[in-house]
């Protein structure tokens, strides 16, 4: 049983998120395994519905969690604890910060700023799924 049962019923319909792919189980294994923390509803998104591209350029959604620097070549200030998961494929990453209760973050391209944009993944990805629509 999925949070997700609704939309994987949905999956294949014409919806923004039929190009995703599942997460194999292997790879979803290391990154329970990297990171025991990791919210639960973002590892069962995963492994129920995927990765990959949200609607038409909508938002990115990456196969695992990513350090900022990894994306920018080095942790800015203020960003160390931050592990990435997607992007709005324009600049602004999105991203839980580990150090403060895994709350969901964006992260500025132009100065670094996090800002806490939510506390349930959830809730965050079905914002941006409907944003796509």
């Amino acid at each position: 049983m999925s949070q997700f049962d609704d939309l994987l019923a949905q999956k294949g319909q014409g919806t923004p998120f039929d190009q995703l792919t599942p997460l194999a189980a292997d790879a979803l294994a290391r990154l329970r395994a990297a990171h025991p923390n990791a919210p639960a509803g973002y590892l069962d998104f995963l492994a129920n519905i995927g990765f990959g591209e949200l609607g038409e350029a909508a938002f990115m959604l990456y196969s695992g969690l990513l350090t900022p620097d990894e994306v920018y070549g080095e942790t800015p200030e203020g960003l160390q604890g931050v592990l990435l998961f997607g992007d709005d494929l324009a600049g602004v990453n999105s991203g839980f910060d580990s150090a403060h209760g895994w709350a969901i973050v964006e992260i500025d391209p132009t100065n670094y700023d996090k800002d806490v944009v939510g506390q349930d993944f959830a809730a965050f990805i079905r914002l941006r799924i409907a944003a796509a629509s």
